[in-house]
């Protein structure tokens, strides 16, 4: 047999490239501590080699000079965009972020996205942005050079800017590093085939299969192209002309993958739960370990408390959790915040079709949801369950909805949850 491949992942971010959706997904089949925190390439700057061979997930808008950094070559994941598309997603982006740098620029100047694309400091940003990131060159020295001396991601973009030949290939020579790139990767996916593509790369990494979608990060609102003039139009294919031929090329190499990829049996399903069991029999799940379930958001880490999970944007959010067939446990869930009172008050707990009885304890300051799984509901021949957590309702989370933690998101919640405990009763 071959030996298994044990080279870490990355995820090679385009921005708005459905990237925070699929970077969610990712970070679902992992560990917390096996996720390498930084986003920003600045900040890999405080890892040694040591501790960069210790993670086994990379994500962030580093191009591809992660890969030319990191002490063992990754796995690489990228997610392309239509690219006329993207570029008015992100121009729209900047336009209604005052936090983007470039946003005070095209609202002081009155821009449209015609005069930002002729711009020669502004539009840069998106010409061929897709290509770009995948044709880096900076060797490791390169790179560590120009992290010396840096004090923040700003700084270290504005020396990267200022060695541009020692860091892209020629303009004539972009295109053909790219696709270079792309046919070596372990994973291509498409924007418009984002369910497709969270389903093949869920294959690659064993976890369990996707939920439907969760769309994060979006503007319904934004420009269709439609609606933009002909002359923008044409100017926005003139800028993204090698940006179309990789993309052309990954939807390519996403349909061969597709067509490899055979429906995931019940079996596989279930060696995908992670939890942990002491000797007890005591099962534990938290939101550090692999995800196996869905309806939640992105994990959040909370400092002095743990790591949380909200439910939503739904109204049914379930993990799945292997208990011993024919035993009764105690459910301990430990609640961390919810959007409204009556939201917490319409919370149901179901396992498989059967409700669950459910209290709210308050003990030493913190909030349980208490329960009991009677023997009875675990009797048949597998042991691995959906717990389901249905509320009436999830709604827009704000500062003063919460009863503490304010995660200044506006994303549709019900309640946060840190940990379940099934604990065995004696027979």
């Amino acid at each position: 047999m071959p030996a298994l491949d044990s080279r870490p992942w990355y995820f090679l971010h385009i921005p708005k490239t459905a990237g925070t959706s699929f970077r969610v997904l990712l970070e679902n089949n992992f560990h917390l501590r096996q996720i390498c925190p930084p986003y920003e390439f600045y900040t890999l700057a405080r890892y040694s080699d040591e501790q960069l061979r210790q993670f086994r997930l990379f994500r962030g808008h580093m191009g591809y000079s992660l890969v030319n950094y990191v002490p063992v070559k990754p796995r690489v994941m990228v997610m392309l965009r239509d690219p006329m598309e993207r570029v008015v997603s992100h121009f729209e982006y900047i336009r209604r972020d005052p936090a983007h740098p470039k946003y005070a620029v095209i609202h002081e100047r009155n821009m449209d996205l015609r005069d930002f694309l002729l711009d020669p400091e502004l539009g840069i940003e998106v010409i061929n942005a897709q290509v770009r990131p995948l044709a880096h060159l900076a060797d490791r020295r390169t790179l560590k050079e120009l992290l010396a001396g840096r004090v923040d991601q700003a700084d270290f973009a504005r020396a990267w800017r200022g060695r541009l030949e020692d860091v892209l290939p020629p303009d004539d020579e972009l295109l053909d590093v790219a696709l270079q790139r792309l046919e070596k990767m372990a994973f291509v996916g498409i924007t418009e085939q984002l369910q497709r593509s969270m389903v093949v790369a869920t294959t690659l990494l064993h976890g369990c299969s996707p939920p439907p979608v969760q769309a994060l990060n979006i503007n319904p609102g934004r420009t269709r192209l439609a609606q933009l003039p002909s002359e923008t139009r044409d100017l926005l294919r003139e800028v993204t002309a090698l940006d179309a031929r990789l993309y052309e090329k990954g939807k390519a190499l996403l349909d061969s993958a597709w067509e490899k990829v055979s429906a995931r049996s019940d079996a596989e399903a279930r060696q995908a739960c992670e939890q942990e069991v002491d000797a007890s029999g005591k099962v534990h799940v938290d939101f550090s370990l692999p995800l196996c379930g869905a309806g939640w958001h992105q994990r959040e880490l909370i400092p002095g408390k743990g790591v949380l999970r909200w439910t939503g944007p739904g109204n049914e959010s379930y993990i799945r959790v292997a208990l011993s067939p024919g035993r009764s446990y105690r459910l301990k869930i430990a609640i961390a915040d919810w959007v409204s009172e009556a939201v917490l008050h319409s919370l149901k707990l179901y396992l498989g079709d059967a409700r669950l009885p459910l209290e709210l304890v308050a003990e030493n300051g913190s909030l349980y949801a208490i329960s009991h799984v009677d023997a009875s509901l675990l009797q048949s021949g597998t042991d691995v369950r959906r717990l389901y957590l249905r509320l009436a309702e999830t709604l827009s989370q704000s500062s003063e909805a919460t009863t503490g933690i304010n995660h200044c998101h506006s994303r549709k919640v019900g309640v946060a949850v840190y940990s379940f405990d099934f604990v065995p009763q004696a027979q």
